[in-house]
This record gives structure tokens, sequence and C-alpha cells, in this order.
């Protein structure tokens, strides 16, 4: 979540959690109906949806179909995936070639159900929940099969086959992506990001570890929706979080540097006083930092490399959305990363990250 958040606000300058707010957006409760409303608009999408078997069904009969016995490459038939990708992935391997059809038949079977209970969710703890299903699942693919990645980014920029006008979708905005986008630079921030999920410290999966974490978060989430001012809440921050929500509001005489450096400013003191607060620290490291999964997956996001990998993608998108050289983030970046390790972050006011770190460090050694 905090590396998505990180991107908004090299990408867009600080957006938000739910992508963008303006000047109304002044209190812990503007916000919380900001974001309700942000999911809610998915619970509506999910409910009209009736024909989504039918469309996969549709696309299951190209994308599995059998292999084919010539060489050539029937457009026709793989009409979905398209020549280019279908020689992509068919140069996979056996297990890792028949991904595209393991997930078409995984939403088709399990997409009706998820669909069913996102929009009979009650609170965030049960909607994130349903959400990271098939976000573990899809971790799960690409971890077992990162040639996955190679074949997307080989592909995607050389894309023929004919979903957009088998379903009358205009395509100019995905053209004007792939022309922009360094497909290289984007293969190794994915690559660099699965190295964090896909690690194993003492042989541990801990892909169920951030389903948990993300489903800890709903949690918070509603506790503060309650207003429940409590260690797992954010009414305990209500003063710094609304100040971050103010620095989230650009001035009409701020440079986009000075504007999303003083966001991420603001933002980090918010997360000072939820994590390393020394009264709640123990239930915030039990909650949030409580495998040496987490502890391995946040090392990696704020390693040297990925920071290096994260501005220069920046960069690259920043012509899709301005004009204009981009502006240098890479001290804002440098400092966002800070929170990735908390030991750290928060050592003036506890030692209990550190506490845990080392009992990690003597665990796999």
């Amino acid at each position: 979540m905090k590396l998505c958040l990180l991107f908004l606000a090299l990408s867009v300058g600080v957006q938000g959690h739910f992508g963008g707010h303006d000047s109304s957006i002044q209190t812990i409760e503007d916000y919380l109906e900001a974001y309700h409303a942000f999911w809610d608009s998915y619970k509506d999408v999910f409910r009209s949806s009736q024909d989504l078997v039918k469309t996969l069904l549709s696309i299951e009969s190209s994308v599995c179909e059998e292999e084919e016995t010539s060489e050539e490459c029937d457009p026709g038939t793989n009409w979905v995936l398209g020549c280019k990708c279908k020689s992509e992935f068919s140069s996979l391997g056996d297990r890792c070639s028949r991904i595209p059809c393991e997930l078409v038949r995984y939403f088709k079977d399990n997409g009706p159900r998820m669909m069913q209970n996102f929009t009979a969710a009650e609170n965030y703890e049960e909607m994130f929940r349903v959400v990271m299903e098939p976000a573990e699942k899809i971790w799960g693919i690409l971890c077992d099969c990162r040639g996955v990645v190679d074949a997307i980014t080989n592909c995607v920029p050389h894309y023929d086959g004919q979903l957009f006008s088998d379903f009358n979708l205009d395509r100019t905005g995905f053209d004007r992506i792939v022309e922009h986008l360094d497909w290289e630079l984007v293969n190794e921030a994915v690559q660099r990001y699965l190295d964090a999920v896909c690690g194993a410290p003492m042989g541990q999966d801990c892909l169920p570890v951030f389903n948990t974490w993300q489903v800890n978060y709903g949690t918070f989430l509603d506790n503060t929706s309650k207003k429940e001012s409590m260690c797992l809440s954010y009414r305990r921050a209500e003063e710094e979080f609304e100040a971050y929500l103010e620095a989230e509001v650009k001035k009409d005489n701020m440079t986009m540097k000075s504007y999303i450096e003083g966001a991420i400013e603001e933002y980090l003191v918010m997360e000072e006083k939820i994590f390393c607060d020394a009264k709640c620290a123990p239930e915030m490291q039990e909650t949030f930092y409580f495998s040496c999964c987490l502890k391995h997956a946040a090392e990696v996001l704020s390693s040297e490399d990925m920071k290096e990998k994260l501005v220069k993608l920046f960069q690259n998108t920043w012509s899709l959305l301005y004009t204009g050289d981009a502006p240098d983030l890479t001290d804002a970046v440098d400092k966002f990363m800070t929170m990735y390790r908390p030991a750290e972050f928060c050592q003036e006011h506890t030692d209990v990250f550190k506490k845990f770190n080392d009992k990690c460090d003597v665990l796999i050694a």
C-alpha cells in the first residue's frame, strides 16, 4: 500500500490513497467519506457486471485453445493474446506457458463469488479479505513463473491481438502509454518488487503474510471509521492526518517538486505518530511488522537500487501527465522510504522494531 502511495505521489503529486482529492477534503471524516465512495464505485461496477462469465467464456475459447500443429500463428484463433504474446508465453515452458489460460479459468470459476462477497462486505476488513484472495493468487503465479513478467513486457509494446476491435474499445490511450513507457525499466522494477514479495526467509511462504497485513489495515480503517481513538486507528493522529491532507492540496504558487516534498514530509510526520508512539508501538509491530517476511520485503523495497528504479520510472511516466522536464525527486523518494525501515525510523521513540529485527536476524542466520 505504501509503495502504491509513493508512486501516486511521484506520478500525480500525492493524490491520496483513493486517487485524488481537492481542498474540500480537510478532515478525517471528509477523507473517509471520499475513500468509502471510491470503494463503493467498484461495488456498483461489480453489481452490474452480470456478463462476466459470458465474457470470460468467450476469452477462454481463444486463450485456452489447444497447441496448434502448424508453426504459423492464426490471428483469428488467437484474437485475445495476439501472435506476439502467444509466442512469448509459448516460450516459457509447459507450466508457465499456460498461465493466461489458468488466470482466465480462475476468474471464470471464482469471479462471481468474489464479486458477490465484495459487494456484500460490510467493512474494510471483509472487503480487503476478498480483494487479497485474487491478489495472492496472482502473486503466487508471478513468483513461480517470473518469466511471465518478461513475456508481458516483451509482447505488450507489440500487441497485435484483436481484443480492442472485437470489444469496440478505443486503443488510443493504450498506444500512448505503450509508446512512452520504458518497458525494460518496468520489467526491472516489477522483478525487484517480486524479489520483495516472493522472498522466503527461513523457507517461509510469505504471500499469506502480505494478505494478513492488508486485512489488518482494513481493521485499522474500520476502527478509524467507528471513531475509536485506539492504537489501531488514525484517530490518535488526527491533527497530523489533517495536516497531511492539507499538504496534499497543491497551491498555485507551488512547483511540483516543492509540492510533493511537502506532502511527503507531512505524511512521514503522521506515520511517525502512528508507528513510533512508545505506548502503541508494540501493538503496531504485532499488527503490521509481525513477520520476517515483512522485514525482508521492506529492506528490498527501500534498497538503493529500488529507489533508483522508482525515480527513473517516475521520470519516464512524467511526459504522460505533464509537459516539460520532470523534477528530480531523488531526495523525496529517499526520505519517503525511511519508513520502510521502522527500527531506524522510530529509533528515537521505541526499540520494539529493532528487537524484532534482531530476532529475525538470529533466526535467518
